[in-house]
């Protein structure tokens, strides 16, 4: 008990920027906090880790798979998201195997550093590493509510190397070679932020955030020589953004892929992103953005905002902080607005960051609930309801904990698992059950040297079915859009004659006007892709239909 009691004297003679002073009981309701904090980030972790593919997961997946075996994106395996995804996928296949949950588990160990760069960072500037704890489980249930369709994304892994980076940038290195490593850390920083951008290009903007942060406080250091000290920042900053950007080119260079990665990301992309856009609604759209990351996603996160803004700060650090994080996440924000697509996972970066300052909020009003027990089962009480309040999961008729339930039902009882799986990964026009079918089937008739064609929006079915494809063109939205019809069509024919695919597959009623510009469907494509559509009719017989997918195989 005398420890207990030296640790309780020495947080009552602390810094008051703690908080009030702290009993040994409050002490307890910490550890207990903390505890019930633990307990929850590991259920929300294992809720990851259980999450299997989406759409958009599946492009990543099978493009993944052409660079392992020596393929490059955008050559190869056709996508028009930034390489930075890609190269997650690969690295989890290469670590952890095929299989879907890999990803998952390597996504679950980012978030979970994620809590620990949130608590430095909350240790820093609020001193309190505790507040960072409960702003990293907040951010890691509104990842786990974001469900299958919306993790995994560019967006998630981008919000942990955001928050490692805010941890380069705010250390303060001490005694020997203190110089050495705060340049160090400045390198890393900037690699971070560099590497964000390969993901997400506006998650490179708190590149410029956390340069002016660090200059200023440089500058505020320096008693002489400031300017050079400013220049060593900017260096070392621009040296680790070089160092990642540098080593991305080099790849696609040494691939031969320079160009085909151009024409996706300058060429495609821009027309892909004016599809939505309106400049007339541009700041209408910011306004739409900032709404939605503060009260669209999550009712804990909407108070725990609400609370960090109308209870008393812990000072200077505290603001300074706060501006730092705001920086970051406003040039994430005005990204999603000049997208104008506002699909949740867009939001992925930007709402854990919002959950570290709700996590400070919610901190701020334990501070004053600990010493009285009843405020103490009031707070856990308003924690309880605010979590079953909004949640992030949209497009789903099941709440999260239920569907939570179910995942962990799958995971112990195998004989439903199938039956589970197909349910809970089943979502607007996408049927899981249908996914898996189709492909078993492809596995059972088609040989494992032989590749297949799917002319829809289900590139998932490749993985599932362990077939190459027999186009870069893993789905058809190039050849679906107006402005690249005529090159991507014709691309496609030569790779297609070229490959003579042993099954073809056509898919109905995926429809995606906010994708593709127009509501017709694959089979409509089709039959208005003459070269495509005689191939099929010249080169295959029909066997069988499931659910969407008529199946063909080569005569």
């Amino acid at each position: 008990m005398n420890r207990y009691n030296r640790r309780v004297e020495e947080r009552e003679n602390s810094s008051s920027e703690t908080g009030p002073e702290l009993s040994l009981g409050s002490l307890w309701l910490d550890r207990t906090l903390v505890g019930c904090a633990v307990v929850a980030l590991g259920y929300l972790l294992l809720q990851i880790v259980l999450f299997r593919y989406g759409r958009d997961q599946g492009i990543y997946a099978v493009v993944a798979e052409v660079m392992v075996r020596g393929g490059a994106p955008y050559r190869d395996a056709w996508d028009f998201k930034p390489p930075g995804i890609f190269a997650v996928y690969a690295l989890a296949r290469l670590l952890l195997g095929p299989d879907e949950h890999g990803v998952r588990v390597l996504e679950a160990v980012g978030f979970a550093s994620l809590v620990g760069a949130f608590m430095i960072v909350s240790r820093r500037w609020i001193g309190e590493g505790k507040a960072g704890l409960l702003g990293g489980v907040l951010a890691v249930g509104t990842q786990a509510q974001l469900e299958f369709w919306h993790t995994g994304q560019p967006e998630s892994f981008g919000a942990v190397l955001l928050a490692w980076a805010l941890v380069c940038a705010t250390h303060e290195p001490s005694g020997d070679r203190a110089r050495h490593k705060e340049i160090a850390l400045w390198v890393g920083c900037g690699a971070l932020y560099a590497a964000a951008a390969m993901l997400k290009p506006p998650l490179g903007g708190g590149f410029l955030v956390s340069l002016m942060v660090v200059g200023a406080r440089v500058y505020r250091r320096e008693s002489g020589g400031k300017v050079r000290a400013l220049a060593l920042v900017v260096g070392a900053f621009s040296l680790g953004g070089s160092l990642v950007v540098g080593g991305v080119t080099l790849y696609f260079v040494a691939k031969g892929a320079l160009g085909d990665l151009y024409q996706t990301l300058f060429v495609f992309t821009p027309h892909y992103t004016k599809l939505g856009f309106r400049s007339e609604w541009f700041w209408g759209f910011v306004y739409l953005a900032f709404e939605q990351w503060f009260v669209g996603f999550s009712a804990l996160l909407g108070v725990g905002l609400l609370l960090w803004l109308g209870l008393p700060s812990f000072g200077r650090r505290e603001r300074e902080g706060a501006l730092h994080v705001m920086g970051v996440v406003t040039f994430q924000l005005v990204g999603i607005a000049l997208q104008a697509k506002f699909f949740p996972y867009h939001y992925g970066a930007a709402l854990p960051f919002g959950a570290l300052l709700a996590g400070w909020g919610f901190w701020k009003l334990w501070l004053r609930v600990r010493r009285d027990m009843a405020y103490v089962l009031l707070f856990g009480l308003l924690i309880y309801l605010l979590a079953g309040a909004r949640g992030a999961s949209r497009d789903l008729t099941d709440t999260f904990w239920a569907r939570s339930k179910m995942r962990l039902t799958a995971l112990l009882h195998p004989e439903r698992r199938d039956e589970l799986e197909d349910y809970l990964h089943t979502v607007a026009d996408v049927n899981a059950g249908a996914n898996r079918q189709v492909a078993a089937w492809l596995r059972l008739h088609t040989g494992d040297d032989t590749t297949i064609f799917i002319w829809g929006f289900e590139p998932e079915i490749y993985h599932l079915a362990r077939r190459r494809p027999a186009s870069r063109y893993i789905y058809n939205v190039p050849q679906r859009v107006s402005w690249s019809t005529d090159e991507s069509r014709r691309v496609l024919m030569e790779e297609l004659h070229r490959a003579k695919p042993q099954a073809f597959v056509v898919e109905h009623r995926d429809v995606f006007p906010h994708v593709t510009g127009n509501r017709d469907d694959s089979a409509a494509a089709l039959r208005s892709f003459s070269e495509l559509d005689e191939f099929l009719k010249e080169n295959y017989r029909y066997v069988l239909s499931m659910e969407d997918f008529d199946i063909y195989v080569r005569r």
